[in-house]
């Protein structure tokens, strides 16, 4: 965040100017954002100390970490709990079994397929709430075949978004239209819904020379749901000529050094505004740049002139443009958005449906509490 603004100036113990390089309008939003934290100048991250409802207590890598109740929380009355321990599963039937044995409380993102065995305990409940978190395909638009932006066009019509949604999140999500941020003020939903078309797919790989398409697909068990996916657009693939090899990767090695420049790939991100989506993944310097869009095109001076303009129905305006770009020409498919499905024992109580996003209502424990 440093690299945006020119200076900073306290004008007394509870107030900052920062004086920013450029215009932009997202500072506020981007300073809210969970990953971002204001500590001290003397601050050790060995010893985290921070305005939460817990402190810091230990944290075991690949284990634990424990937290115990903040006595100086600024919100009267809370945490509730004394203790949090959150503990690591190196997978997700294990953590699913751990909540079905009693071992734990509560646990986030269960298995859509698993769904039904939490339902069926009467000890436990599910939390869910619809969300714009979204699972897609990353396609590079620098590299063959899908610097044709005709190939591109083709494999977003091989899908069929409700038949995803229904196998892949087992319903639990929504359909999507290729577009990130739906719940932005300036989401474009105006725009037709994609819908699978094979003959279509089939003439635009016959004009671009790539009839019999073969790709590979790298993917890892990351995500809810992410491979589900994978497999389904392989078989819906066949319909249009299109091989997709679907090469299941350890999660070391997707994230490793070609991270970020497979060909085509699949990734996860939970729910943000349009703005600061496109500054986390949409740029050539973003921090996770998957489709590479070219640095001097239309789109990146839209996604500029908005973050510059304050008048929102004119930022609007722009970024509904730079949607539409990428509806048209973009790098991603966005075959639909999952849900936040959690689950939790039935002795706690405060937990709510929450569409931000991440789930657990946000992580939000302070506001847990056992039912007496």
């Amino acid at each position: 965040m440093t690299g945006v603004w020119a200076s900073t100036v306290s004008l007394d113990e509870r107030t900052v100017r920062l004086t920013l390089k450029q215009p932009d309008v997202t500072i506020k939003d981007e300073l809210a954002q969970y990953f971002n934290g204001i500590v001290p100048t003397d601050y050790n991250p060995k010893k985290p100390v921070g305005a939460g409802p817990f402190m810091f207590e230990s944290f075991t890598p690949g284990q634990e970490s424990r937290f115990v109740r903040n006595p100086n929380y600024w919100r009267e009355g809370e945490p509730y709990a004394d203790e949090i321990v959150i503990i690591d599963f190196p997978e997700a039937s294990a953590r699913v079994n751990a909540l079905l044995g009693g071992q734990v409380d509560a646990i986030d993102d269960v298995p859509f397929g698993q769904v039904p065995v939490v339902e069926g305990n009467a000890n436990l409940k599910i939390l869910e709430a619809p969300s714009g978190g979204w699972l897609p395909f990353t396609m590079r638009i620098d590299a063959a075949p899908f610097d044709d932006v005709r190939v591109r066009q083709a494999m977003r019509l091989l899908v069929n978004r409700q038949q995803m949604v229904d196998q892949a999140l087992a319903g639990h999500g929504t359909v999507a239209n290729d577009l990130y941020s739906p719940f932005d003020p300036c989401y474009a939903s105006d725009l037709p819904q994609r819908e699978q078309d094979i003959d279509q797919a089939k003439s635009l790989l016959r004009q671009a020379g790539q009839s019999d398409l073969t790709v590979d697909l790298q993917t890892a068990d990351v995500a809810a749901g992410l491979l589900e996916a994978a497999q389904v657009i392989a078989e819906q693939a066949k319909a249009a000529g299109v091989t997709i090899n679907v090469k299941k990767l350890d999660s070391g090695t997707f994230y490793g050094d070609n991270y970020l420049k497979w060909t085509f790939a699949q990734d996860f991100w939970g729910s943000r505004p349009y703005l600061q989506q496109v500054a986390a993944g949409s740029l050539p310097d973003s921090a996770y740049n998957e489709t590479h869009w070219p640095p001097d095109s239309t789109f990146l001076n839209l996604i500029a002139e908005a973050k510059r303009t304050v008048d929102e129905n004119k930022r609007c305006e722009l970024l509904h443009q730079a949607q539409e770009l990428e509806y048209n020409e973009g790098g991603h498919i966005i075959w639909g958005f999952f849900n936040h499905v959690d689950a939790h024992s039935a002795k706690i109580t405060g937990l709510v449906p929450d569409r931000g996003t991440l789930p657990l209502n946000q992580y939000g424990f302070s506001h847990v509490s056992f039912v007496e």
